[in-house]
């Protein structure tokens, strides 16, 4: 039984990472999706720190994961709490990878923060809903630096947002 603090792990990285993206088909891993889920890999391995705003049900969240040294910490309501390894979440990835199939467009290339980036879309169709993405991803080092997720599962539960920004270097673990 996952304790509070991993379950909250598991949908923020599920937010952070790309509702979407970490569902992406092997098939569908070509040419645009393939840059996007490169990107999605690398910040695993990458010590990185987000920061993301998430809109669910009329509910606003602001979120922080940051991922050093194998591991992955996120602070919410205001306490930090470690909720799993960077390898549990490759086995996800991987995991729903396997099944759900994804479309991705490089739309085109912007500056963020002063670097140049490929702005890419994606969306899928499926039992979970439908969820539409932009990533930009930092054409210098192949790390995203910028992504907002929409999702809609439809019902009661109806729609979210999620808006993230992401730094790399001097990055460790919270105290």
């Amino acid at each position: 039984m996952k304790t509070a603090p991993a379950r909250l792990l598991y949908l923020v990285v599920g937010f952070t990472l790309g509702y979407l993206l970490m569902g992406a088909s092997p098939l569908a891993a070509q040419g645009d999706c393939k840059v996007i889920l490169d990107a999605e890999d690398k910040v695993l391995n990458t010590p990185t720190h987000t920061y993301s705003t998430m809109n669910m049900g009329g509910r606003t969240m602001n979120i922080e994961t940051i991922y050093a040294a194998g591991a992955v910490y996120t602070k919410y309501d205001g306490k930090w709490s470690s909720g799993g390894t960077t390898k549990d979440i490759e086995e996800l990835t991987q995991k729903n990878r396997q099944t759900a199939k994804a479309t991705c467009s490089h739309l085109k290339d912007e500056l963020v923060d002063g670097e140049m980036t490929g702005v890419y879309s994606s969306h899928e169709d499926s039992p979970k809903g439908k969820i539409d993405s932009q990533i930009w991803i930092s054409k210098a080092k192949g790390l995203p630096l910028r992504q907002d997720i929409d999702i809609d599962v439809g019902g009661s539960r109806g729609k979210s947002h999620s808006s993230m920004r992401f730094e790399y270097g001097n990055i460790k673990p919270p105290m």
